[in-house]
This record gives C-alpha cells, structure tokens and sequence, in this order.
C-alpha cells in the first residue's frame, strides 16, 4: 500500500481510459467502467488497483494477486484472466505499468501528522527536519542532517552528522552514522519507445530495533512494497542496500557488501567483506 505520509495519489482512472492510452484493448464488455485507483504489486494487489506480470518466474505472485486490471502479454494472459483480473496486453508490461505509475502517484505527502519532536530528543540546530516528522524520546540527530517529511524515529536513536533520512519509519535504540542515505529511490529503470527512464519508487524504508548503520551507506527505499531491515540488524560502512530487501533479525554485513534489489537474507546471515 503506497503511504500517504510520502506520496499523493491522483484521483482514479477509467480503465477503459487507461487502454487507450497505452493501446491495450479491454475485455470483456463492461470492464471499460471499471476505476483504478492505485498501483501495486502483483502479490499484494488488491480490488480497485493495477498491476503487472510479465515472466513466469514471478507466478508466485499471482497466488495472492487481487487486482482488477493487469498489463500483461498475450502469452501470460490465459494466467491473468484466471486469477479474475482484467488482462492488458502489451509487448511491454513493466514499462506501460512504470510509466502509468508516473501519473498515478507523487512524492509528498497527502496526509501529514503533525509535527511530534519529544522535550528529551536533541536535534543540531542545522539539521533539517521536515513537515511531521516525529521522533522519540532521547533520540539525538547531528549537525547538518536532513530528515524529510512523515519520517518517523523512534527513542534513543543517535543520527550521526551529514546523514539524511527519507521515506523511513525508524524502531527504537537505531544508530545511523555520518554521511549516509535512507530512503533514496533505488536504481530501476525501464524502456519504451520514448527511451529509457527511472520506475517510480513508492515505497519505504522499515528498520526495526537495535540496527546498526554505518558511514557512507545507502539503503534504497522500495520500488512497490517496502525495504525492510528486522531487529539487530547491523552493516559495516560503504554498505549499498538495494530497493525492497529484506533483511532478518540479526544478519551482519561488513563494509563494501552489495545486496541488489528483492534479495532476502536470513536471520543472522553473515557477508563478509565485498560479498555480493
């Protein structure tokens, strides 16, 4: 589900309108009337949402997918149309999905809490703290951070100086150090005949209590769904951490591991150094 502490959806769509846009013809009759609301995941797709399924290694998605419309090609529609979703059939079902996703979503916020910074936490005077931000009791945050809109961080958490936190919900007792990012958009991307361009990112960052980060890491928030690091987690510094990971209670990482995009690590898995 995209949050609206981050992102804004546009009103929902015909789906009749939809596949004319993109040239996909909707069947059966009476399916044109049908309204979008949201994009989402094939597996955690729901009523009124659109998604893709675009190669069979991903089928397992479909066990759990509910939604109404799905881009799709001719070979995998009999798939999609047994599952009860409106099948659009293209040459190209990531990219018309990524590009549909452009216009269906935006970063910012829709619905804000307020403001919530605890009497005990302490915050450098040049940091930077975004529109309801909230943030836990003892909690320090450094000299020059950035913490975006609707973050939340939980107690006794200790963000170094220079590092900046977006799209994230931080548990309590969490150490980020110096110069690190949170929550940047990871690296997707996608083509069709106007050439190749970035697939929107709308979802978070999860981490959990006791995870430990250190300098100079990235940790990419999730493409559609979340990236999510469990209790005790803790990664060495120059740590690249790619969109919707997951990582289990207790792993460690130690300094210049990759971990691209899906992965999922189990609890207490250790990577040495440059393992990828």
């Amino acid at each position: 589900m995209i949050d609206p502490h981050f992102f804004t959806l546009a009103p929902p769509q015909m789906l009749g309108d939809i596949g004319a846009r993109f040239g996909c013809e909707v069947t059966p009759i009476g399916a044109a009337d049908e309204m979008i609301s949201a994009p989402a995941s094939l597996g955690d797709s729901l009523p009124g949402e659109i998604t893709f399924f675009s190669d069979k290694r991903r089928r397992a998605g479909l066990d759990t997918a509910k939604a109404t419309a799905c881009f799709t090609t001719e070979r995998l529609a009999a798939l999609v149309i047994a599952k009860g979703m409106v099948p659009l059939v293209t040459d190209n079902p990531r990219a018309h999905f990524a590009r549909l996703t452009q216009s269906m979503a935006s970063e910012g916020g829709s619905n804000l809490p307020e403001t919530q910074i605890d009497p005990t936490a302490t915050i450098h005077p040049s940091a930077v703290i975004g529109v309801g931000v909230r943030v836990g009791a003892r909690s320090q945050i450094g000299a020059h951070c950035v913490i975006d809109s609707g973050v939340t961080i939980g107690e006794d958490c200790h963000i170094h100086p220079l590092v900046r936190v977006s799209f994230a919900t931080l548990g309590n007792h969490v150490t980020i150090k110096s110069s690190t990012v949170i929550g940047g958009a990871g690296f997707g991307m996608a083509e069709d005949e106007d050439g190749i361009f970035d697939v929107p990112h709308l979802g978070q960052v999860i981490i959990h209590n006791r995870v430990q980060i250190g300098s100079n890491c990235c940790v990419d928030r999730g493409q559609l769904g979340d990236t999510t690091l469990c209790d005790d987690v803790k990664i060495d510094n120059l740590v690249q951490v790619g969109h919707n990971v997951f990582i289990d209670e207790g792993a460690m990482l130690a300094g210049h591991a990759g971990v691209s995009g899906s992965c999922r690590i189990g609890k207490k898995a250790l990577f040495g150094g440059r393992a990828a």
